[in-house]
């Protein structure tokens, strides 16, 4: 079967246009590995992830470049049972999912295309239900969507938005600033994480998020535009990109498959305190959320000489507690998305909470337009905004 690719996949496969290897290559993945309390039955392991491959298509769709998802009849993957696990490995684009088994750490690898961490979890989590119920002789439910479902559904409700969302869009970049910093020399490529507040401050900045009523996005972005500040005038719009998930039908709630939407970020400059930024922030946020389902290079084509716009994104702490194989527990030890390759493009931040409560972020430029310095100047203003509060 062919379906027409989702958003996400369409605008996945223009960035590797642009960088051959970048998505379509095999290390653009999402990771987890997990420690298990006991070993694992390899046969029975091996026939339960022939089933969850059988029951879901996203784990057996090959993204084609003629924007198609190809979803191949049978399973084409196989449990490997190995000497050692990695947080990341390969995954081929035709074979999207690799399950990965080294006496008591069981590793699974999805690629991107047709996974986002949402997927990750759940995958985890039904190879879990179906191995318990496997042991009992039982079987799982029908799934209750496939992830073509909400590829037609998404392309449905972007036609039904289109001229809101275009009139929209067309009004927020009109005055848009895309923080683009010309290096007075080209640096190296860079791609680094960093704590940016400890545990006990990223409580502190919780509270004035609640007190305020906004959110850690919000809260996040209004701190990184203030570190832009130095580089962009008053009254201006700060403009990045970044992707929204989309699971906004219970339908969408467990199905695999990558229900995300790449989109902007249209921000007003801050005006200096949280209490004062948190609305203008709420209001935009809220915007591009709602009109998320945009294609992007429309906007692009709005944009002054089309610059190459920054990638910001909040990820929030997801990893689960424990799953039950049986009676194996197993634990979320390691997980992450696309390994660093070298082929960032304009400067990307993911900022996130680990699980003992630090705020870290990740940083990735090609020197050109950000530099190692400039990101640092960004980070320093970002905690300078956050805890004068």
């Amino acid at each position: 079967m062919r379906h027409p690719t989702s958003l996400w996949q369409t605008f996945a496969l223009e960035l590797d246009e642009g960088r051959p290897g970048f998505t379509k290559g095999p290390w653009f993945t999402m990771n987890a590995v997990l420690s298990l309390d006991g070993e694992l039955d390899a046969d029975v392991l091996a026939r339960t992830f022939h089933s969850l491959q059988r029951r879901h298509e996203a784990l057996r769709t090959e993204i084609l470049d003629d924007r198609l998802q190809l979803v191949h009849p049978e399973p084409r993957a196989a449990l490997e049972v190995i000497d050692e696990v990695a947080t990341h490995a390969p995954v081929a684009l035709e074979t999207p999912v690799r399950l990965r088994l080294a006496g008591t750490e069981l590793a699974l690898h999805l690629h991107h295309l047709v996974s986002d961490p949402v997927t990750l979890w759940e995958t985890v989590s039904e190879l879990a239900a179906g191995y318990t119920a496997a042991l009992a002789g039982e079987s799982l439910p029908p799934v209750e969507a496939q992830y073509w479902q909400y590829s037609m559904a998404e392309a449905e409700q972007a036609r039904r938005i289109r001229d809101n969302a275009h009139d929209w869009w067309k009004s927020r970049v009109g005055d848009a600033k895309v923080c683009q910093q010309p290096a007075g020399s080209p640096g190296s490529a860079l791609a680094f994480r960093e704590d940016l507040l400890t545990a006990s401050e990223v409580e502190t900045v919780e509270r004035l998020t609640r007190q305020h009523r906004g959110t850690p996005l919000i809260t996040f972005l209004a701190a990184l535009t203030h570190g832009m500040n130095p580089h962009v005038g008053a009254g201006e719009t700060f403009l990045f990109t970044t992707l929204f998930g989309k699971r906004d039908r219970p339908a969408w709630q467990r199905v695999l498959g990558p229900c995300i939407v790449p989109s902007f970020l249209a921000v007003p400059r801050p005006g200096g305190s949280l209490a004062a930024d948190v609305p203008a922030v709420r209001e935009a946020v809220v915007g591009c959320g709602r009109y998320a389902r945009f294609p992007s290079s429309e906007v692009n084509a709005w944009i002054e000489n089309r610059p190459r716009t920054p990638f910001f994104e909040y990820v929030p702490q997801q990893w689960p507690g424990l799953f039950r194989f049986g009676p194996v527990s197993a634990k979320v030890v390691s997980a992450a998305g696309p390994k660093d390759t070298g082929l960032a493009d304009a400067m990307a931040i993911r900022v996130r909470k680990t699980t003992d409560g630090v705020l870290t972020g990740h940083f990735s430029a090609d020197g050109i337009d950000w530099t190692e310095p400039l990101v640092h100047q960004v980070r320093s203003g970002f905690r300078t905004y956050l805890l004068a509060e």
